[in-house]
């Protein structure tokens, strides 16, 4: 095995730019294509036409349901396969920088197709080219992705470091996520100048796969493979890597939490419009304000969680965040029957932003520890396998979201739009999920996995740390 410093803060920084960048890229086909192809209507108005049928198809399931179910369960076999692929790989420009600068042109680019159906009416070449750009687009992403994060826990020689790459991580999908959010900005600046709602959202899905793939590109550039990782690899084929990733109990409780989390997140980040419109009463532009004000109040508490996590044990605090999430969650239907709907949902997205700050850095740390124990503790070091196995549980339960979170939109209404009720449900599903993800980790054993890290460099940074590294 080589032995390597740690890695210079700054390049960790720069690391960060290639979640800012895939997350950018990805944010309009993840989250902006129910409302592209199912519009809220507002004031009697839909702003795009019926692109793909929007009735329910099959018991109560409608076609973008299953077109965006078929594309997460794919994109959910695709993880682990990439990630052992990754794990297995010894090309000469890095086992995972490889697979990153062959996916991130492609997948800035199909991200954008996935709005481009030729018919301006739904038929069933629309289902057909949204099935097989969904599912591109999905593949390159996790081309890029999975060897992305399993560099994480190799980067990060120390909890500290595993913990700073979280943080700062967080901070550039945060980011991410504000700019995402501003898409309904941006769609109202072009609308009044003219443009239609269907354009506008195309050019906001190319303008954010531009900025996005020049961020994705960063750490291509920063991270040498050859001189900060140790170089390990894995031997094991696909399944028995993955089988041997979930012989380790650590590693199925606090997947199947995350499992839970990431289920009920994607409610809230896919329901945030449909929230802030038919319960909260506010505008869609209100909806971009309110999040991205939601995102910097959770910017404010990363310094205190940082802080927190010398103190207090990781598991404790992710319980404590789920626990709030959830509570919150199921007040937000509440906003329909309280006398100032916006006053409360402005105190409910507020307050949402201390489990945000929490959830959005210690899921990741948390699984670098995995990974590095079981490495430190096995010899065979597959954190690709790791988080490519973690992916693969999320997308499934995600792939199953897709398919219902549209369904539920429309319960209670006659006519195939969302509905008051259905809005509702979604919040409440999404609460229920929170609880879940409490109840797994109390079955995660912290400790045991703590005994298995190898921390010895905490206290002495490598020379190129010192000569490289800024204030």
């Amino acid at each position: 095995m080589k032995a390597v410093g740690r890695v210079p803060r700054w390049r960790l920084v720069l690391f960060s730019f290639g979640n800012f960048g895939w997350m950018l890229t990805a944010f309009c086909f993840m989250s902006v294509i129910n409302y592209f192809y199912f519009p809220p209507t507002v004031e009697g108005v839909e702003p795009i036409p019926e692109l793909i049928n929007r009735a329910p198809v099959f018991m109560g399931l409608t076609v973008l349901g299953l077109i965006l179910a078929v594309s997460r369960l794919f994109d959910a076999i695709t993880d682990p396969l990439i990630a052992n692929m990754s794990d297995r790989s010894v090309h000469k420009f890095g086992r995972r920088r490889i697979f990153m600068a062959l996916s991130l042109i492609p997948f800035a680019i199909c991200s954008v197709l996935v709005f481009t159906p030729p018919d301006t009416s739904p038929t069933i070449l629309n289902a057909v080219w949204v099935v097989v750009f969904g599912i591109l687009a999905y593949l390159f992403m996790t081309m890029y992705v999975m060897p992305y994060t399993a560099l994480i826990p190799e980067l990060g020689k120390t909890s500290e470091d595993r913990v700073f790459i979280a943080t700062v991580n967080s901070v550039a999908w945060a980011l991410a996520f504000a700019c995402g959010q501003l898409v309904w900005v941006i769609k109202d600046t072009l609308e009044s100048s003219g443009m239609d709602a269907m354009t506008a959202i195309r050019v906001c899905a190319g303008l954010f796969a531009v900025l996005g793939g020049l961020a994705m590109l960063v750490p291509i550039l920063a991270i040498d493979e050859s001189k900060y990782c140790d170089g390990n690899t894995c031997s094991e084929p696909v399944l028995g890597a993955m089988k041997s990733a979930f012989t380790n109990p650590d590693f199925r409780m606090f997947s199947l939490a995350n499992v839970a989390t990431f289920m009920a997140t994607f409610f809230l980040e896919t329901g945030a419009i449909y929230y802030v419109t038919m319960l909260m009463g506010m505008s869609e532009a209100t909806a971009s304000l309110i999040m991205i004000v939601m995102f910097g109040c959770s910017f404010a508490c990363y310094p205190f969680i940082v802080k927190l996590t010398r103190r207090i044990p990781k598991r404790n605090m992710q319980m404590f965040a789920m626990a709030l999430h959830g509570l919150l969650f199921a007040l937000i239907p509440l906003c329909t029957v309280l006398p100032d709907a916006a006053l409360t949902g402005w105190v409910i997205i507020l307050l949402l932003a201390i489990p945000t700050a929490i959830n959005s850095i210690l899921p990741t740390a948390i699984m670098a520890d995995i990974a590095k124990s079981d490495g430190n503790r096995t010899g065979s070091h597959k954190e690709g396998v790791f988080f490519g196995a973690m992916n693969f549980n999320i997308k499934v339960a995600t792939s199953v979201t897709s398919l219902i979170f549209p369904s539920l939109l429309i319960i209670g209404s006659s006519d195939g739009a969302p509905s008051t009720f259905g809005v509702s449900l979604t919040a409440l599903v999404g609460a229920g999920l929170c609880f879940v993800a409490v109840l797994a980790l109390r079955f995660y054993d912290e400790q045991r996995v703590n005994r298995h890290l190898d921390d010895e460099q905490d206290e002495t940074p490598s020379q190129g740390e010192m000569t490289e590294s800024i204030a």
